[in-house]
């Protein structure tokens, strides 16, 4: 069973927020909210996996079993934030699930503040099942208030958690320019639409091009995506294959993979979401 520990640099990056949402809470009492910026660390190796998007007052919370195919669960930290003075003893968050996919599908061990920290989580144990291939599984939390700890501003206090089996959506407009360039479709080449993006074509434009390492500064130096970018492994940034028209090539392979494809499988391969669900995946052409 593989963890995430999470390192939380407070940063303005990712979590919008208004502040007429901000509600009022006791600030003599100490209170617990998700944190508002995660960087996502893998416990054994130490390198980074991930990053954490939120918008319209929801953290979001996404998980892939891609890179861990052999594992059959995934301990997943979703962080939480103490606003006030630590404790000596350990502090239990109370919560609840306002909806979820299916309760066989993940296991709640623990949420708490831990003593001594500022720091805490939910912990969850995600199952890893055939489903996932084709299916993403969601877990929305809500903070509630206890004796010990009061809930933070509403901006702050709910969650979402996704995981499925798929390359994650580009979840950034530069790196959907690069989809976008890559395959066909009626919007612009440069378009930072997400409209056409699907799994089936993630996962085509990864096995032609091998791109599965853009978050390694090692390799890809300045080049690499940081957390503006999610880490994210699977596209650069736009500009990065647009400068020198090497986007080209990159199409030209993605089209040499998908007519191989049709040649060993007897039919194209298919969009499996999008507005192109059904049709056969094309890289275009220039």
């Amino acid at each position: 069973m593989k963890k995430i520990l999470f390192y939380i640099p407070f940063v303005a990056l990712i979590l919008s927020c208004s502040k007429d949402e901000i509600n009022t809470y006791n600030e003599s009492k100490d209170a617990v909210r998700f944190a508002a910026n995660i960087q996502i660390r893998s416990h054994e190796t130490d390198s980074v996996n991930g990053s954490y998007m939120s918008v319209d007052s929801l953290l979001e919370c996404n998980f892939s079993f891609i890179e861990y195919p052999d594992s059959e669960s995934f301990t997943y930290d979703i962080p939480l934030t103490l606003i006030g003075k630590i404790a000596d003893h350990d502090r239990i968050v109370k919560y609840k699930v306002e909806s979820k996919s299916n309760a066989a599908d993940y296991e709640i061990k623990e949420a708490l503040i831990p003593a001594k920290k500022y720091t805490g989580h939910i912990r969850v144990i995600l199952k890893n099942t055939t489903e996932l291939n084709d299916t993403t599984y969601q877990l929305f939390i809500q903070l509630l208030s206890s004796a010990d700890l009061k809930v933070g501003p509403s901006n702050y206090s709910k969650a979402k958690l996704t995981w499925n089996n798929q390359i994650p959506y580009p979840p950034h407009n530069n790196l959907r320019r690069s989809y976008n360039m890559l395959v066909y479709s009626t919007l612009n080449f440069v378009s930072t639409s997400a409209a056409i993006v699907s799994p089936n074509a993630l996962r085509a434009i990864v096995a032609a091009t091998g791109w599965n390492d853009w978050d390694n500064t090692d390799i890809h130096g300045n080049r690499a995506n940081g957390p503006a970018y999610g880490y994210y492994k699977y596209l650069p940034q736009y500009r990065w294959i647009y400068t020198g028209n090497s986007y080209k090539g990159y199409a030209a392979k993605l089209g040499d993979y998908l007519m191989k494809y049709k040649k060993e499988h007897g039919s194209p391969l298919l969009h499996d979401a999008g507005s192109y669900k059904g049709q056969p995946i094309q890289a275009r052409t220039y």
